[in-house]
């Protein structure tokens, strides 16, 4: 049921057509769901999606990655294959597909292009230089265990993976002898994160946040933070010098680059989707109770706006200057917004679990990946996309509004009390 219907059934109900329960009914309206959709639906016109193509895998497709220009984009997907695409052509748009022995539910993607990476259930790492469409790694490299985790630097220089027994791998893209450096985390890898200054971060499986402030020098962790709860989401921020971690108790932990926690915030249920820009201080998070929140990081996370899907987010995109934000649900809903979360520009709905989002520098071109098998492509820049209009009202404008529609309740039900002795004559 819409939450427009919901509006007509609580006019339509029995107690809204009596007098003693008039006022109690239009406070409800006032507060309720069904209130804040009307307002929504009144004050935004939703945007046709940018869909430029669809691409359908043989099974489950877990990881996308979007190179940062918006030309490329990698997925991997349960039917055993890695696949790169060419995001600009409308027409045979797959560049080449690779088999593997595994699942392949984790990728990554340089800047340009230039470099790719994917990681299976068997352990296996793949490095390729896609754009010389050539299914061929560059390298192939086996670990112990199914890859759990990838993070590749821009220009795709150095790459890190963890797998689930607890390997920490960091590789130089280039070199012959690929391996740099081997740390263990006890227990097993949850998530990583590689910034370009070099900084690695690792979460593990029994808790914990592992920092490595110099990965080409280290021998071990340069200092750990202890939350005594699982970590499954992490991302550095403002260029190595903060760590984001998504915690399963609901809270998002902001740590600085010497392991004190400088901020702590709730979002009411488990982290479940978590991303950064790049280049400006703005994070925005998801939890499986649908609230999603937009953060500026300013020394703290200093909250900008929220909204709420009631629907667990199953995972988010930020374009780098933090202009564009992604979002989808577990209904399969995808949102995309401007102007920090205040204006929807447009929604598409694939009707399945969507797992990943990723978008290029400018938030233009984005790629979502499906439980369906299913890769979406978007581009504003060959769509024809009609925006919707901005999700901004101001106060004075709010209570017209709020006045209005409670006149238009009220004369509603005066009019079906009204009605009522009439129809029982």
């Amino acid at each position: 049921m819409t939450e427009l219907a919901r509006l007509s059934e609580c006019l339509e109900s029995p107690e809204a057509r009596g007098r003693s329960h008039l006022h109690s009914v239009l406070g409800r309206m006032v507060c309720s769901r069904s209130y804040a959709a009307l307002l929504l639906t009144l004050a935004v016109t939703t945007g046709t999606a940018p869909l430029a193509w669809t691409y359908r895998t043989g099974n489950y497709v877990w990881a996308v990655a979007v190179s940062s220009d918006g030309r490329h984009a990698i997925a991997g997907s349960d039917d055993m294959r890695t696949y790169f695409f060419d995001t600009k052509s409308s027409e045979n748009q797959l560049l080449w597909s690779l088999a593997t022995s595994g699942y392949v539910r984790q990728v990554a993607i340089s800047k340009n292009g230039e470099y790719a990476a994917a990681g299976d259930s068997e352990g296996n790492v793949f490095l390729f230089h896609p754009t010389e469409l050539s299914a061929t790694p560059a390298w192939h490299f086996k670990t112990g265990s199914s890859i759990v985790a990838i993070s590749m630097v821009e220009d795709g220089k150095y790459l890190a993976v963890g797998n689930r027994q607890g390997d920490l791998l960091v590789f130089g893209t280039g070199l012959a002898e690929p391996l740099i450096k081997r740390f263990s985390i006890y227990g097993g890898v949850l998530a990583i994160a590689l910034s370009g200054s070099g900084a690695l971060a690792a979460t593990g499986t029994r808790g914990g946040l592992y920092f490595f402030a110099e990965t080409a020098s280290a021998s071990n962790f340069t200092w750990s933070f202890e939350g005594h709860m699982n970590f499954p989401l992490l991302t550095i921020a403002e260029h190595g010098e903060y760590i984001v971690l998504g915690g399963s108790d609901g809270h998002l932990y902001l740590i600085d680059r010497l392991g004190r926690l400088i901020d702590k915030q709730g979002l009411g249920g488990a982290i479940t989707a978590l991303s950064t820009a790049k280049t400006a201080g703005y994070i925005v998070a998801g939890s499986t109770n649908g609230n999603v929140l937009l953060y500026r990081l300013d020394q703290r996370l200093q909250k900008l706006n929220s909204l709420q899907a009631h629907e667990p987010i199953t995972s988010t995109a930020m374009s780098d200057d933090g202009g564009r934000i992604s979002i989808a649900c577990l209904n399969g809903t995808i949102w995309m917004f401007d102007e920090a979360m205040r204006r929807l520009v447009w929604t598409y709905e694939t009707r399945t679990i969507v797992h990943s989002l990723s978008m290029s520098s400018d938030g233009r071109v984005m790629a979502a990946a499906s439980d369906a098998g299913s890769v979406y492509l978007f581009d504003e820049g060959t769509s024809d996309v009609s925006h919707g209009e901005p999700l901004i009202v101001s106060q004075a404008t709010l209570f017209a509004m709020i006045l209005g529609s409670i006149a238009i309740g009220y004369l509603v039900l005066r009019r079906r009390m009204n009605r009522r002795p009439e129809e029982e004559r």
